[in-house]
């Protein structure tokens, strides 16, 4: 698995992000002129930003307004010497909006979409249990998704703790 090299930020790398977070349809002349900068500058900054793994811009759709209505996050064990063949198979179904290892009683999370509860049951049962190296599954249904959305800018400026004074 790639991992982000870390890439130090400055304040227009931050105030370009800023802008993209609240809507990443925003276009490069509008947030130079926001920015008091040039478009090239906006144009490169965003290339840059997006070559070191900083920035990625995709569409996120609410699953609920698509029709997606069981949603869960689904707590997995498996077995440390077939770890990454299970993951590639696992991060290849397209139920699976959200993979990260961890630490604790299971060493893999992820978080699925899926049509209704029939389809999370076949997820679950016919698929994910199938996998070579699951040893074990906990699944938590997701009855309403309280937060969907950007991680928030705020975060990379240490003085603000992540917090609003």
């Amino acid at each position: 698995m790639k991992k982000a090299r870390k890439h130090l930020l400055d304040d227009l790398d931050i105030a370009i992000l800023r802008y993209l977070e609240q809507d990443g349809r925003r276009s490069f002349s509008e947030i130079a002129e926001e920015l008091g900068v040039a478009v090239s500058t906006v144009s490169a900054r965003v290339s840059k930003l997006i070559d070191h793994n900083v920035l990625s811009i995709l569409a996120s759709i609410n699953p609920f307004a698509v029709g997606l209505e069981a949603l869960a996050i689904i707590n997995m064990t498996i077995e440390p010497s077939q770890y990454e063949e299970a993951v590639a198979v696992i991060l290849e179904y397209p139920e699976v909006n959200f993979a990260s290892m961890t630490s604790g009683e299971h060493n893999l999370i992820v978080d699925v979409f899926c049509r209704d509860a029939n389809h999370l049951t076949e997820l679950i049962t016919q698929r994910l249990y199938k996998v070579n190296g699951v040893q074990d599954i906990k699944v938590t249904y997701q009855i309403q998704r309280l937060k969907l959305g950007p991680m928030g800018i705020d975060l990379l400026q240490p003085e603000s703790g992540g917090r609003e004074e």
